[in-house]
Order: C-alpha cells, then sequence, then structure tokens
C-alpha cells in the first residue's frame, strides 16, 4: 500500500492575515513561513496506519525549493519518500488537485491524505477536488482511522463535539482535521534526512504542461463586520465617567432577574401570567391559550 501525504507551507498564522489578502505579492512577501498543522495531523494518522500495516508513505508538496525543508522533516518524522512539484504554490485549489491526481496516478498511490482546510485561505477544497478528479471517495474531517478487512474505519468530526464513524473503501482520499505537530525525530532519521534524496518533477512530467482553466474562481474576499447600532441618546446628567459606559455599551440593557416565591405550582402560576403580560403566550380567536 502506498500513502501520499500533502504538505503545505503557509504564512504563520500567529501573524495578522488580512493585510493584503487580495493581493499575492503583498500576501506572502516576506513573512515566515510554517507547515501547516492540520498537514503534520495527517503525517501523524499515516504513520499510525503504517504501524499496523505494510504501507509507503509519500510526502509531497507543491512549490518552490523552500518547500524542501518541510518535505526533509517529514522524511526525518517516519516518511520513506519526499516528492516536489515544481511549480507556484499559489495555484488555485483545481489546479493543486489536478497535479495531485496526476501525481497518485503516477506513484500508484492508494490514498491521499491532506490536510482539511489550511490555516491561511482555508479553502477546503483540493482534497474533495483530487477525489473526484481520481473518481475515488472522499472522508472529510477525519480526526482518528484504523484498518478494515474491506478499507478503513474513519471517525469524523461531524460538529459540536460529535463524531461519527463510516467505513471508507479503498483508494481513497482522506482530509484530516486537527492542529499538530510532526512528531519527534530520532537522531539517525534527522541526520538522514539532511541528505535524502527528493524527485522533483514539473507539470509537463505528469501531462500538464498547460494547466486547465479553473470552472470557478475567486473573485473578492471580504471579511465579516459587525452591524451598525444606534446608540440612544446620553443622559446629559450623568457624571462623564457613566456617560462613557453607556456609550462603550452601546445601549445595551443589564438583564434584571426576578425571584418568584412558592411552591412548584405557585411559581409555575406565576411564570404562566408573566408570559400573557409579556405577549408570549397569546389567547386563538376561540377564547383559548
Amino acid at each position: 500500500m502506498k500513502i501520499l501525504v500533502c504538505f503545505k507551507e503557509i504564512i504563520d498564522p500567529a501573524l495578522s492575515l488580512d493585510f493584503g489578502l487580495g493581493n499575492p505579492v503583498v500576501f506572502g512577501a516576506g513573512r515566515p513561513r510554517h507547515l501547516d498543522p492540520a498537514d503534520a495531523a495527517a503525517l501523524n494518522l499515516a504513520l499510525t496506519l503504517k504501524a499496523s500495516l505494510k504501507t509507503e508513505i509519500i510526502v509531497i508538496s507543491i512549490g518552490g525549493e523552500g518547500a524542501a525543508e518541510y518535505l526533509r522533516d517529514g522524511l526525518a518524522a517516519g516518511a520513506d519518500k519526499a516528492v516536489r512539484i515544481a511549480a507556484d504554490d499559489n495555484l488555485s485549489p483545481y489546479r493543486k488537485a489536478g497535479l495531485l491526481a496526476q501525481t497518485a496516478r503516477l506513484y500508484h498511490t492508494d490514498i491521499i491524505f491532506t490536510g482539511a482546510r489550511s490555516r491561511d485561505t482555508g479553502n477546503g477544497q483540493v482534497g474533495p477536488l483530487a477525489a473526484g478528479r481520481l473518481g475515488w471517495p472522499c472522508g472529510g474531517y477525519v480526526t482518528g482511522l484504523e484498518p478494515d478487512k474491506d478499507g478503513l474505519i474513519l471517525t469524523r468530526d461531524i460538529g459540536r463535539g460529535e463524531r461519527e464513524k463510516v467505513s471508507c473503501q479503498l483508494p481513497a482520499v482522506i482530509t484530516v482535521r486537527g492542529e499538530e505537530r510532526l512528531p519527534y525525530a530520532s537522531l539517525d532519521n534527522l541526520i538522514a534526512s539532511k541528505t535524502a534524496a527528493i524527485d522533483v518533477i514539473a507539470p509537463a512530467d505528469l501531462g500538464l504542461a498547460t494547466l486547465p482553466a479553473d470552472p470557478a474562481r475567486v473573485t473578492n474576499i471580504a471579511f465579516p463586520r459587525p452591524r451598525r447600532r444606534q446608540a440612544p441618546p446620553l443622559d446629559s446628567s450623568l457624571p462623564a465617567f457613566e456617560r462613557i459606559l453607556q456609550l462603550l455599551r452601546g445601549g445595551i440593557a443589564k438583564r434584571a432577574g426576578r425571584m418568584l416565591p412558592g411552591g412548584s405550582q405557585a411559581v409555575a402560576d406565576q411564570l404562566f401570567d408573566l408570559l400573557k403580560e409579556a405577549g408570549v403566550l397569546r389567547p386563538r380567536a376561540h377564547g383559548r391559550l
């Protein structure tokens, strides 16, 4: 079994990413870069699978020579081979998916691991688009897996703390959700990775000398802004400090609590009357609530 693990180099997420996001040159110039944490989680899952099955793990990245550093880190962590596609790392998800799909065919891989969503653009499209190109099933937002006789049993994060387990046949594309670091490498692996060979292939080697045009493209990126709220007029009789607090609160009134005395039946009757007074409970046409 061969596993392809995708690595992506991202700008340090600790920095502000909104400045210049619409311009790739302004966005990417001169900023420190790191390996995407979701891709590190993907390699960790692949290594757990390698511990129970006979597999070969290939780490792959699209980009310039700077991507070789992360590929060597993947080799030191336990990967068996590294491949770099010499292409622009600012390609659209559609074009990246095409390159990955062709690479999977070239190396006859059975599983492709990608991060569910990168921490820079957060498109989350490369994995599903690659699966569509290959005609493979895609397991999304995976946090764990275990081998099964028919393929893999995937544990998916479906939100709000809930998990589900699904059976997935191979070959398949798996997008991993998580923020992890690469496992610690032994000294021998670390030294060997510094001189290990990295296969460099061009899009022309994959039969994609001319990358296909995107059927859909991003035309604008906008960040949500809070709705404007009309603040009530300030009370001039209040001290300056209180007026500043009133302005900062934007006219939001504090919630007032009320204790209802009596037993459970008395509290229920009072609550029923309060709901009628507030208009929550209204009588129907025939006179009943």
